[in-house]
């Protein structure tokens, strides 16, 4: 019969054998083509969206757009992602970060991964490659077949070997998340906390952009597992925008840094 060590970690199905220790690493993705649009929006509406054991330092919200490729521990594979964040403290540890609000990716082993083992809150869509034609690029996503969000970007000026160095050395993102599994057959939770997942990058070159988002409400009947995530981000009104960008990567996923809070 199998039996739980304590000292493996397990994904399902666990009964086909864990790892020693906790199974988190470092997470080399070694070409990734980044879109970062940010935008001012209104503080209160945004909070509604933040756990109280957070507080939100700034109303500013940022959709980025990845495609990762060269993905090691998917043997070289690849998938994309969008994903909003707005920054924020966690007040009991007085860690500084991104709360991540939602990330949909395309593919099952990294939202499995995120959200099971670091709280990251991902869910599916479909997210066709970035569209690049002259100085415009677009981005995405839809699911069944419906867009709900439209990504565009003006490329201006490249970024200078000294700017890409500097993104470099401040490229930690503490990326801030709520780890939440239901219980079985009754309300509450079996596990409900706070989790810290940091990011770092190397810029390889980049563009300054003047970029743009465009939502597209989701109909529950078509929808109805993401449409309140759908509808509530697009309620969120555009009041400025702010740094937009275009680059090239290489990122990691410091796995081996994440941690409850």
């Amino acid at each position: 019969m199998f039996v739980f060590d304590d000292g493996f970690s397990y994904r399902m199905p666990a009964h086909f054998g864990g790892v020693p220790g906790s199974g988190l690493q470092n997470l080399q993705y070694d070409d990734v083509t980044g879109i970062n649009i940010s935008y001012l929006t209104d503080g209160d509406m945004l909070s509604r969206y933040v756990p109280d054991a957070f507080e939100l330092l700034d109303p500013v919200i940022t959709v980025g757009y990845q495609k990762c490729c060269g993905i090691q521990w998917m043997g070289g594979g690849y998938y994309s992602l969008i994903a909003l964040m707005a920054p924020a403290r966690h007040i009991a540890s007085g860690t500084e970060g991104a709360f991540v609000l939602v990330i949909w990716e395309n593919k099952t082993a990294p939202i499995l991964g995120g959200r099971e083992e670091t709280g990251m809150p991902k869910i599916f869509a479909d997210i066709p490659d970035h569209h690049v034609l002259g100085g415009h690029v677009t981005a995405n996503a839809s699911h069944e077949g419906r867009v709900f969000l439209e990504l565009e970007l003006d490329l201006g000026e490249a970024l200078t070997e000294p700017e890409l160095s500097a993104m470099t050395s401040g490229s930690r993102v503490n990326q801030l998340g709520w780890r939440y599994i239901p219980n079985i057959g009754r309300p509450g939770a079996a596990l409900s906390h706070a989790t810290l997942y940091p990011v770092d990058a190397t810029y390889l070159s980049g563009s300054r952009a003047r970029g743009k988002v465009a939502w597209t409400k989701a109909d529950p009947l078509f929808n109805p597992l993401q449409a309140a995530i759908i509808n509530a981000l697009a309620d969120l009104p555009v009041l400025e925008y702010r740094e937009c960008t275009f680059a090239k990567m290489v990122t990691n996923l410091r796995g081996d840094l994440a941690q409850e809070l």
